[in-house]
């Protein structure tokens, strides 16, 4: 005798809305135990990876995100006071330090062109985005790049960390237009020619 196909479980306080028959769907807990609700401004809501700067353009076509990490550190600047004791004046941010990890597997081509990828984005100056469906991590470039192979993965599994460091984009001030022409920006003006002393007239009568 075949048993039920959907659990037989009494509708009470403390036991989950499940789904008892093609009739009762019941909530949608398990869709949201299986789907982030949360949509970043301008990727979908499950959207993970690393992508080009002012694009939503995947910088690597990976199979699948492992994990995701970020470090964000703040720096307290002291000062000796009296009595050998020390008082906090300031509180810096550190540029910050995201690292994920990703798989590819698939055909040998693909694989290859994988890896030409990370040899590419690691040497190169380029800004991208880490991207996870609560968070965008802006402006950050890779500084370092580990490659896994292992039995267990198999032979045909690569597994790439990826580190990536915030590149702040700071504005320069431009003084062209002052009051004060100490205060002007410096300017090129070509080079300059060496001055020639006059000659010297001492002792002469």
């Amino acid at each position: 005798m075949a048993g039920p196909v959907y659990p037989d479980v009494p509708k009470s306080e403390g036991v989950p809305d499940v789904k008892r028959s093609a009739d009762n769907p019941g909530t949608d807990q398990q869709a949201q135990m299986t789907s982030d609700e949360i949509t970043v401004q301008g990727y979908g809501a499950d959207e993970w990876g690393i992508y080009k700067a002012n694009s939503h353009e995947l910088a690597l076509d990976a199979d699948s995100v492992i994990s995701v990490g970020f470090d964000g550190e703040y720096r307290v600047a002291d000062y000796p006071i009296e009595e050998g004791g020390f008082e906090s004046y300031d509180k810096v941010a550190l540029p910050y330090v995201a690292r994920i990890v990703l798989t590819k597997g698939g055909k040998r081509e693909d694989r290859s062109a994988f890896c030409r990828t990370l040899d590419s984005i690691r040497r190169d100056t380029e800004l991208y985005s880490v991207v996870t469906p609560e968070r965008v991590y802006l402006n950050c470039n890779v500084t370092r790049v580990s490659i896994d192979r292992s039995a267990e993965a198999g032979a045909g599994m690569i597994r790439a960390e990826i580190m990536l460091q915030e590149i702040r984009q700071e504005a320069t001030s431009s003084f062209s237009n002052t009051r004060d022409a100490a205060s002007a920006d410096t300017a090129n003006q070509g080079s300059a020619q060496p001055k020639t002393d006059a000659p010297s007239t001492a002792g002469v009568k």
